[in-house]
């Protein structure tokens, strides 16, 4: 596969149209592991970026923690966090029936997080000139994020219905909270690394 003929603006639009459908076409690229690791990093990176020029330009009317501020770290917390959703939505998608290989889930997860990074730098772009805009925007795009990553991952497990998938993420993220509230009270901080009894 020769990444430099790929249609990447029909690939998007694809995505978009017909997710499943993109998704199978990843999958068939049959990319080395390695390959797809590291274009994981490269879209961390870029999503690291982007929400750091975000926050200078636009800061949040809530002080945020300072290894948020610090694109190094940030880069390291996206990309070890989809490292761990990749291997979480594989496993636990195996437990319950489903199909795939490590490759599979790793691919439609790096292609939806370089459509994030792209639409996060739109957001950046009209946030420029209407901040509210740029809000309905981001929600938008935050409910055909979820839509499309639902449909990528019936496709990478070979599950029947997108609302299966959609299930298997609702029930991690469920897993995730809890287990970072027991983390929490294990090690005795609060919210952002805080005393909890503070």
């Amino acid at each position: 596969m020769t990444l430099g003929n790929t249609d990447w603006g029909g690939l998007a639009v694809l995505t978009l149209r017909n997710p499943r459908a993109a998704a199978a076409q990843l999958i068939n690229w049959q990319l080395p592991r390695g390959v797809i690791w590291t274009a994981l990093a490269l879209v961390s990176c870029c999503n690291a970026i982007l929400a750091g020029v975000s926050e200078l330009l636009f800061p949040s009317p809530v002080p945020l923690p300072s290894i948020m501020m610090n694109p190094l770290m940030l880069f390291i917390l996206l990309a070890g966090g989809m490292v761990v959703t990749v291997h979480a939505l594989l496993w636990a998608g195996r437990a319950v029936g489903g199909q795939g290989e490590l490759e599979d889930v790793a691919i439609v997860v790096t292609w939806l997080q370089a459509l994030r990074a792209a639409a996060q730098a739109v957001v950046v772009v009209i946030a420029l000139i209407s901040p509210a805009l740029a809000g309905m925007f981001a929600m938008a795009a935050m409910f055909i994020g979820l839509w499309v990553m639902a449909n990528f991952v019936a496709q990478a497990l070979s599950f029947s219905s997108a609302w299966k998938a959609f299930g298997l993420m609702v029930a991690l993220m469920i897993g995730l909270v809890f287990g970072i509230i027991v983390l929490l009270a294990v090690t005795g901080l609060g919210v952002w690394g805080l005393d909890a009894n503070v």
